[in-house]
């Protein structure tokens, strides 16, 4: 420790903001579904690896031949344009032709002319996930909607499962990397007290890209009517639906809106670390609920610190202690048991009258 230096401390605080928002992102999934339909989706850390590869697969094999991308753009266009209607309840014939032409035309003009690009492969992952997350819970999830809480429980931990080993059957079992030639990654340099810090964009563009997502679902939630009837479902599904919510579309959109960040975070992940394989969402999402424990979950502004938490933990204790860099999975596990034990409803959670 008496080699610490402030350099050593600002270039920490940059991979611990980074890291504490890959681990929000995530956690803010697990807290959603929770909190609508009380399930901890285990399934989630699978969700956040498919979003890694639908952008890994989008930079890899585009462009396209144009017949190829047409036949593309039809099978998987019309899956994602029917899913959106379903969820967002699109039922004006305006707004169909828009969104149809939107996702049509635009997806066919991407993967045809020239290499997409990490923002072009961000938004792509995030839409495609977003669909894989709404299919998870109509076929896993939502036949079980009023059988006992832990059959739910048990399927999310099958899904979970299932996912993995498809994962491994159709992307492979290896790790393939994930180097993106951008400025991004160019080496940036900050001198403080005659040391030299290093760093690269993606360290500052996570926290930006985390952030800018948090205020947008801030506002969704706070400011739209789909938002409000999110929130009259987690208090009471039965007097929601009562008062003529559609809690099916809540609970799809929830998941959809969960997924979409996960695919965000498993994206800049990729980036971050420069690797994808289909066994990348387990650890991370075991993480990501436990931040979601620490914070309280079914919160969502405890889902943000709980990440930001155990983020900036995993990289001070490793870089004030070195010796205990081996051990350094084991610090979450270790601050969830003393949550459950001393504070089971979390930092700013609400109190649980009942086992999770």
């Amino acid at each position: 420790m008496e080699n610490y230096t402030l350099a050593r401390g600002v270039q920490d605080f940059f991979n611990a903001l980074t890291l504490g928002s890959l681990y929000a992102l995530i956690a803010l999934g697990y807290t959603m579904v929770y909190g609508i339909i009380r399930l901890i989706n285990f399934a989630h850390g699978e969700i956040f690896m498919l979003g890694a590869f639908f952008a890994f697969y989008a930079m890899l094999f585009t462009p396209l031949p144009w017949a190829v991308a047409l036949l593309v753009t039809v099978l998987v266009g019309g899956v994602v344009l029917g899913v959106l209607r379903a969820v967002l309840s699109a039922s004006s014939g305006s707004r169909q032709i828009i969104l149809g032409a939107v996702i049509f035309i635009g997806s066919f003009l991407l993967l045809t002319f020239r290499a997409v690009g990490w923002v072009e492969a961000l938004l792509i992952s995030m839409l495609l996930t977003a669909v894989a997350g709404v299919l998870l819970e109509a076929i896993a999830y939502r036949p079980l909607r009023g059988a006992p809480r832990e059959s739910m429980l048990i399927t999310a931990i099958a899904a979970s499962f299932f996912l993995q080993n498809v994962g491994q059957l159709i992307f492979g079992p290896r790790i393939q990397g994930f180097t993106v030639e951008t400025s991004l990654n160019q080496v940036l340099t900050l001198n403080i007290g005659g040391d030299t810090v290093y760093f690269t964009g993606i360290l500052l563009l996570v926290p930006a890209i985390t952030a800018v997502l948090l205020f947008i679902l801030n506002r969704f939630i706070t400011q739209s009517r789909l938002g409000k009837a999110m929130r009259a479902t987690a208090q009471d599904a039965e007097v929601a639906q009562m008062m003529g919510v559609n809690v099916n579309q809540i609970i799809s959109l929830t998941f959809l809106i969960g997924a979409t960040l996960a695919a965000a975070a498993g994206v800049m992940y990729a980036l971050r670390f420069g690797q994808v394989h289909p066994l990348m969402g387990l650890l991370p999402g075991i993480k990501a609920f436990t931040a979601a424990v620490i914070g309280g979950i079914g919160s969502l502004p405890g889902a943000v610190l709980g990440g930001l938490v155990l983020g900036f933990i995993e990289i001070y204790v490793v870089s004030l202690f070195p010796a205990l860099t081996a051990y350094r999975d084991v610090f979450a596990f270790v601050l969830l048991i003393l949550i459950l034990l001393f504070r089971p409803s979390g930092l700013i959670g609400e109190d649980l009258t009942e086992k999770v």
